[in-house]
């Protein structure tokens, strides 16, 4: 299996271990939106499992990007790294979206350790570029040390 098919498959185990674990969200299919993956069905609260950064609840009909990272990856086990697609970002600021980060564990089943609510609009300051590939869409990288506290990983959520 190529490495991008590999990275899509975790990318899409993390997803389905994200929603099964919080019952509030709805799985949302690429051929209704291709710029999120999940919609807000019950009203979703902030809580240990899922902390929420500037945001009080998430409204029924909140639209929700959901982002997966490995703690750690490679021989030299650097951290992780979220990646968007300006795109995809700027649809889920414009419709006043969330982003779910969850960073997991480094095997295939992509078991989630931490997870965090943080809107569209404030993952903009976090961004200090965009590149360009030239024959992909622009993308940026975030290491998941930018959304989460070092101490949350290692203890994971509970």
């Amino acid at each position: 299996m190529s490495r991008a098919a590999s990275s899509k498959r975790g990318g899409e185990n993390a997803e389905s271990a994200v929603i099964q674990r919080h019952p509030e969200l709805e799985y949302v299919a690429d051929t209704e939106a291709r710029h999120y993956d999940a919609r807000v069905s019950e009203l979703l609260c902030p809580s240990p499992m899922l902390p929420f950064v500037g945001l009080c609840v998430l409204e029924v009909g909140t639209v929700v990007e959901i982002k997966s990272a490995m703690a750690v990856y490679g021989q030299s086990q650097r951290r992780g790294r979220f990646q968007l697609r300006r795109k995809q970002h700027q649809r889920l600021v414009d419709e006043a979206g969330v982003y779910l980060f969850a960073v997991c564990e480094p095997r295939p089943e992509r078991s989630v350790i931490a997870a965090k609510v943080v809107p569209a609009t404030s993952v903009s300051s976090l961004v200090f570029s965009w590149i360009d590939t030239g024959d992909r869409a622009d993308y940026a990288q975030l290491a998941w040390s930018r959304i989460f506290d070092e101490s949350e990983v290692r203890r994971g959520s509970p």
